[in-house]
């Protein structure tokens, strides 16, 4: 007799806030086995290992996966079956090295449409869009089961998390401190817990002030970036090259990223010249723009160091470029540094 009580028997789990999906992925875990041993109870598989061509013998193979899928669970009533890198299972377009996929396509297609009595199933990816998913597979997902996306883009400020986790961690954060820890971290969620756990290390229920922010979150990863962007600000060629080649050689595929926060620097500045423009007092901008005072400050002193002319100008290069960059990822260094060197030597006070 069905428990129509019970949770969803299929659940899709994506994005690329990778501390929420498995945060998530947990509960949905704990959720459908309760007090029940993981031992027993859970499985785990890859969907990357298990189309591999060739690998160790004791990878995660197709064939596991679907014995597991078939199996009674044993010793317990229930179990749950983890399939992580969903993305990659399409239905296989071409016929030749297909038929590992094709298999694992049509299993998963009958699972999800008619799942077996006592098991659940739980799929993870760290796609941001729906069209990266098979669409049989997630129009079925989206009729039977449950779906969540935890998705952060470039110019997205995760404000209100840091301070609710903050706070479970006894981190006392002002708003200003929390949009400038955002400022120097970065929005992926995983690195911003991580400071918050070192934060809560030292300062476990002090107030946390700008100072203390900029002293301790120094040698976050994201730190140089945000230099970057200090520098380039500047028009200061040498350090902003400097960084711009660290973080391409640290993270080759991060070019677009990089892009972004350049991207959202040049905005700010632009929308500060606009308020120049139209005679806004300094006092009203620092207000207006929802920025921590320190940064705030900062990006006002160098904005002055462009005419609103040479802003526009700098702006609608950002936008030509664009495309290029996020498409053409060879080129995508070259690219940034011919901007960078262009912005430096002040290539964009005139109109070309």
């Amino acid at each position: 007799m069905t428990n129509h009580n019970l949770p969803h028997k299929i659940c899709l789990i994506y994005g690329n806030q990778q501390l929420l999906v498995e945060e998530t992925t947990n509960n949905l875990i704990e959720e459908r086995l309760e007090d029940r041993e993981r031992e027993w109870s859970l499985e785990r598989f890859n969907a990357r290992e298990m189309l591999k061509p060739s690998a160790a013998p004791d990878r995660n193979s197709i064939d596991d996966f679907l014995i597991s899928c078939e199996t009674l669970p044993m010793l317990t009533d229930r179990k749950v079956i983890q399939l992580d890198n969903f993305e990659l299972i399409k239905k296989a377009v071409k016929t030749n090295d297909s038929k590992p996929l094709s298999k694992l396509f049509e299993a998963l297609s009958n699972i999800i449409n008619n799942p077996p009595e006592s098991l659940w199933f739980v799929f993870t990816s760290s796609a941001m869009r729906e069209q990266d998913f098979s669409k049989p597979l997630l129009r079925s997902i989206k009729q039977s089961g449950r779906i969540q996306k935890f998705v952060a883009y470039d110019d997205s400020s995760p404000f209100n998390w840091v301070v609710q986790r903050g706070e479970k961690k006894g981190v006392l954060l002002s708003a200003d401190a929390a949009r400038l820890m955002i400022n120097i971290v970065g929005n992926d969620l995983t690195d911003l817990d991580h400071e918050l756990e070192k934060l809560s290390l030292y300062f476990l229920g002090e107030p946390i002030t700008e100072d203390l922010i900029k002293e301790h979150v120094r040698g976050h990863k994201h730190f140089s970036v945000f230099r970057m962007t200090e520098a380039l600000s500047r028009k200061e060629l040498l350090p902003a090259l400097e960084i711009l080649d660290q973080q391409l050689q640290a993270t080759p595929r991060e070019h677009v990223r990089l892009f972004a926060l350049i991207l959202m620097q040049f905005r700010r500045l632009l929308i500060i010249h606009c308020m120049l423009s139209q005679f806004y007092k300094e006092s009203e901008i620092l207000a207006k723009i929802s920025l921590p005072p320190f940064i705030a400050k900062q990006v006002l002193e160098q904005a002055k160091n462009f005419s609103n002319l040479e802003m526009q100008n700098i702006y609608a290069e950002l936008a030509n470029l664009d495309l290029r960059v996020k498409f053409k990822s060879s080129l995508a260094p070259l690219l940034l540094q011919d901007l960078f060197q262009r912005i430096c030597k002040g290539q964009f006070k005139t109109d070309a």
